[in-house]
């Protein structure tokens, strides 16, 4: 908090946070990845991903439009091997405050694999996938810098194009409001089943309003306690980037770009530092922006047999999958991850979770819940940094 926060009086904090506090969880949900006014340089990756001709680069390019929690995009390619992909997890862009063991870090790696393998294919080069080949990291250590995995390439012709490759440009994550009550293809549930089932992981849709209460229930209280613990709502306030001039330098983390909260944050009446209070008119205001994220078609989740890192990795590859897929039927869908969480004081909402679907994390916790759909509104595609950035050559 600056000194300008602390010299104003007690009226006017009152009314920052009525106002202000109210619009920092804008970018929770529908300003995010909004397609009216990201500057172009922002989303220019999801324009030129096919431009690439060298092989490596080419699934790289598409590689990195995969799903990742707070856009941190924590992806390091190490192309020092001729024929080979070297994935390292950036130990500057973890959450580990929200994240503190790097599951869901790994997760979104594991979705870079994926789209990395599909590309590939679409170049009809097979890849084989090895997994921390310098050791996997201990259960409760952050991956920072960890050799998460080898791609090596096949030879020519070793593959035949994967039908979802189309879909990875047109993926988006929709936060906006779905319809209600609206079933979804049988067809596109029963693929979820098989793909899980293909990674070694299982997975179930939620639907009804009877089944879908008591998760809207969990979901929408572990995002309260998110936002109401000073360390957790700080470490996305730091993510914030505020006005285009921020989104196209930093192009990752939780874009704000709508015109009010701009306009506030300019002359000092949205200060995303300032944490929300329990009691406060900023809390409401924050939680009245979650009410979207409770509408929707059901709940889809993905578990494991365990929760080792190869499985969180194979849980990332599968979830993208199923949100390619979900592409191709027309689907939107969201990630809730807050209940997933590992912070001490959400716990009771993980196992509240878990209960509500039916999974014992003993044998295997949730990695990923998102709920699905059809948005009201279509999304644009998020922010993302040029593969230069991400290279080590």
């Amino acid at each position: 908090m600056n000194s300008l926060t602390h010299q104003r009086p007690a009226s006017r904090r009152r009314f920052i946070r009525l106002l202000g506090g109210g619009m920092v969880l804008a970018a929770g949900g529908a300003l995010t990845g909004c397609s009216t006014a990201l500057p172009a340089a922002a989303v220019q990756p999801w324009q030129n991903a096919d431009a690439e001709s060298d092989p490596r680069r080419f699934m790289l390019a598409h590689a990195l439009l995969a799903p990742n929690p707070h856009n941190r995009q924590p992806w390091i390619a190490d192309l020092t091997e001729p024929g080979r992909i070297h994935l390292v997890c950036d130990g500057t862009r973890l959450l580990p405050e929200t994240d503190p063991f790097g599951r869901q870090i790994l997760v979104g790696c594991g979705a870079f694999v994926e789209l990395a393998v599909i590309a590939a294919a679409q170049r009809g080069l097979s890849v084989s996938v090895v997994s921390f080949p310098r050791g996997v990291p201990a259960p409760n250590e952050l991956p920072k810098g960890i050799r998460v995995a080898t791609l090596t390439l096949g030879a020519p012709g070793s593959a035949t194009a994967d039908p979802l490759f189309d879909q990875i440009v047109r993926r988006r994550t929709n936060k906006t409001a779905y319809v209600n009550d609206r079933p979804l293809p049988i067809a596109l549930t029963a693929a979820w089943a098989d793909t899980a089932r293909a990674f070694g992981l299982r997975t179930g849709f939620v639907a009804g309003d009877t089944a879908m209460a008591p998760i809207r229930r969990i979901t929408r209280e572990s995002y309260e306690i998110e936002c109401l613990t000073p360390r957790t709502w700080l470490e996305s306030a730091r993510l914030m980037r505020i006005g285009p001039d921020q989104i196209a330098a930093h192009r990752d983390g939780i874009s704000i770009n709508a015109t009010m909260p701009r306009l506030m944050y300019a002359v000092g009446m949205f200060d995303p530092m300032e944490v929300p209070e329990r009691g406060a008119s900023s809390l409401q205001r924050v939680m009245d922006r979650w009410t979207p994220f409770e509408t929707g078609s059901g709940y889809l989740w993905l578990a494991g047999e365990d929760n080792a890192r190869t499985t969180q990795l194979k849980a990332g590859r599968a979830y993208v999958r199923l949100q390619l897929q979900a592409t191709a039927a027309g689907v939107d869908m969201h990630p809730l991850s807050q209940a997933l969480q590992e912070f001490p004081e959400v716990r009771a909402s993980f196992e509240a979770l878990h209960r509500a679907l039916g999974v014992d994390p003993a044998s295997g916790p949730v990695q990923m819940m998102a709920r699905a759909g059809y948005a009201l509104a279509p999304a644009g595609p998020s922010p993302r940094r040029d593969l230069a950035s991400m290279l080590r050559a």
